[in-house]
């Protein structure tokens, strides 16, 4: 009996042993999708503010985008939870695309297309533009990009001509560079990667079309840029492997743009894979993918994913290679 007390008492205050860490889930899963409601719904990569505790994406209330527009939501964490996501209030409800934080996270980049006055008489179909939204400011309303040459307008003879004038995924980075896609009729290809340099007193110089090995004479868009500008993720086209839209990522250097390395099948797939960004921690690679849902299950509808970059090793090597 003595000695059963005294094992008793041993156990009662010896440390427990810990708990070892939850292990990662193999391959990309589905990023918060209660938060962002994305069951059923057409839903897009996020931009996350710079401290990783809000966001803003957009989602479309239907599993096609022709048939209801993607507006603009955002999330907080809370205790290191997601929230729910609620609408971000603009002046008209109108399709958006691609929302970005600026690195002083004091701005909201975005592309939209509301009806403008510079509209009339042009014959605009569905003109996405760039624009920025004060954060600090709770009743601001969007400001137009459109200076100089950064907003086109589609309208007349290109008012429906494939995705000609749509300037869209604005991201702007800490050097104040402005980067964003578009597909253009004196572009390099279908659709080009540009980048509005910064001219020193908040605005940018007319955007020039990034060279080769980044921009091709086919499409090559879907671009996010790290805040220090040296790395970018995007699609290009041509230089897929796998599936129907692969993500790559490439790393400027003192001699260029380095040519873009697919990310392998650890994130791409035989479907529709694009519109990848890391989150601010550098932990993981959140980004929309058209695959089922789980196996066997329909394709098609876009949602958002994320894989942790440590199970990307050539995610990792570039980001290593882009912090040098």
């Amino acid at each position: 009996m003595l000695c059963q007390m005294m094992q008793m008492l041993a156990a009662l205050f010896t440390p427990a042993a810990a708990e070892p860490p939850a292990a990662q889930p193999i391959g990309p899963s589905l990023f918060e999708p209660a938060a962002l409601g994305q069951s059923g719904r057409i839903t897009f990569s996020p931009g996350f503010s710079p401290d990783g505790q809000t966001l803003y994406f957009t989602r479309a209330n239907c599993k096609r985008i022709w048939n209801c527009p993607q507006l603009l939501y955002s999330a907080r964490r809370v205790d290191g939870q997601w929230q729910e996501a609620k609408p971000v209030a603009l002046p008209q409800r109108a399709r958006a695309e691609w929302p970005s934080v600026t690195p002083d996270g004091q701005r909201l980049l975005f592309s939209w297309s509301p009806q403008r006055p510079r509209h009339k008489d042009r014959n605009v179909d569905n003109d996405f533009d760039l624009f920025s939204l004060d954060l600090t400011k709770p009743n601001a309303t969007p400001v137009a990009l459109d200076d100089p040459d950064i907003n086109r307008i589609r309208g007349g003879r290109v008012r429906t001509l494939r995705f000609v004038n749509n300037e869209t995924a604005p991201v702007l980075t800490e050097d104040g560079d402005l980067y964003f896609w578009t597909e253009r009729l004196d572009g390099v290809g279908l659709r080009d990667i540009y980048v509005a340099k910064g001219d020193s007193n908040g605005g940018f110089r007319a955007p020039r079309p990034l060279s080769a090995p980044i921009n091709s004479t086919g499409e090559d868009d879907g671009s996010w840029i790290a805040p220090n500008g040296r790395l970018i993720i995007a699609s290009f086209e041509r230089r897929n492997e796998i599936g129907g839209g692969d993500l790559s990522v490439s790393v400027k250097t003192s001699e260029g743009w380095s040519d873009p390395v697919n990310l392998g099948k650890s994130v791409n797939s035989r479907f529709a894979d694009f519109a990848g960004r890391i989150t601010p921690d550098g932990r993981m690679l959140v980004f929309t993918s058209a695959r089922p849902r789980s196996p066997g299950g329909e394709s098609g509808l876009f949602q958002v994913w994320q894989i942790p970059v440590s199970q990307v090793p050539v995610l990792e090597a570039a980001i290593a290679r882009s912090s040098d």
